[in-house]
């Protein structure tokens, strides 16, 4: 039988305690983030900690003799909204803190981490690649990061995660609806509506029209549409068109559309993904990093950029 077990909580012996081979730990990570006038800068990490119970309820079901771990929450990613209120940290220093969990859990004989996330910063997503990336290269450690792949689809309107969740374009947390807008305001809705202020009267924020360097990525992008770094290349132009953009709103896209069932699909959607990724990461045969690139994994460098 599982049990479901706070690291801060366990002494030495409760550690020493647990089989590496059958003990999966968990942590909620995402950014201090701006979104907008309706919901609170602790969004990210708040449907990250819905989505970790999420988690940790079908792990139960599925796998019942493994003991879950819980971490405390880690409030830090990076390319937060550069906007007041906003709180971000070095992709580098991110990626360091996640190789260094990862370390310290290898080297006590263990060999999963399950992130919750829900912030699609590109080089937050770069930093946790990296992470696991080289956590699964150096310890055979498994850093297993769903919202890198869930991510992906969301933009690029995947078909097989579009009708699970049953969203259309503009509501999915695309390219139109990126931040604060219909989906992650309906993923509040669900997690805690309580949290969420009235949204009525805030208008619909659309992107801009990429214009000088962002126009060059996009046309560079759309000339090479169908693979898929002119994808990559295009969700970059926008996100670039959008937070340079001297008129810019805290927000992308409608939180006047967004309703909590249509949150409770996504969350549904995003577990199954997250579920189908630790089955592989618990079959070992290929580093989970390489499970679920992210948007934008091919230029992976620009996390040395300065924030």
């Amino acid at each position: 039988m599982s049990i479901v077990l706070q690291y801060v909580d366990l002494n030495l012996s409760d550690i020493e305690a647990l089989d590496g081979e059958n003990t999966i730990f968990l942590l909620s990570v995402s950014p201090i983030e701006a979104h907008g006038p309706h919901l609170p800068v602790g969004t990210d990490v708040f449907i990250a900690q819905e989505l970790q119970r999420r988690y940790v309820q079908r792990i139960i079901a599925k796998y019942p003799g493994f003991n879950l771990v819980c971490l405390p929450d880690l409030y830090c990613g990076s390319d937060a909204l550069p906007v007041s209120g906003s709180l971000s940290v070095r992709a580098t220093a991110l990626e360091a803190i996640i190789l260094d969990y990862a370390k310290g859990l290898a080297k006590q004989g263990f060999k999963y981490l399950l992130l919750a996330d829900n912030h699609g910063g590109p080089r937050h997503q770069m930093a946790l690649y990296r992470a696991s990336k080289r956590a699964w290269r150096r310890w055979r450690f498994a850093v297993i990061s769903p919202f890198n792949l869930v991510f992906r689809y969301m933009v690029q309107h995947d078909s097989g995660f579009m009708a699970a969740t049953g969203l259309g374009p503009r509501e999915c947390g695309d390219n139109a609806d990126a931040h604060a807008g219909t989906n992650e305001t309906s993923l509040l809705l669900a997690v805690n509506s309580a949290k969420v202020a009235e949204q009525t009267d805030i208008p619909a924020s659309l992107p801009p029209a990429p214009r000088g360097l962002p126009g060059l990525i996009n046309r560079l992008g759309t000339l090479f549409n169908g693979k898929c770094w002119g994808k990559d290349l295009q969700h970059l132009a926008n996100t670039l068109a959008w937070v340079s953009d001297d008129d810019m709103l805290p927000y992308m896209g409608d939180p006047k559309q967004a309703t909590a069932p249509a949150g409770e699909a996504m969350l549904n959607a995003r577990v199954d993904v997250a579920m189908e990724l630790l089955d592989k990461a618990l079959e070992g045969r290929q580093g989970p990093a390489e499970l679920a690139k992210p948007m934008l994994y091919w230029i992976n460098w620009l996390v040395r950029l300065p924030e």
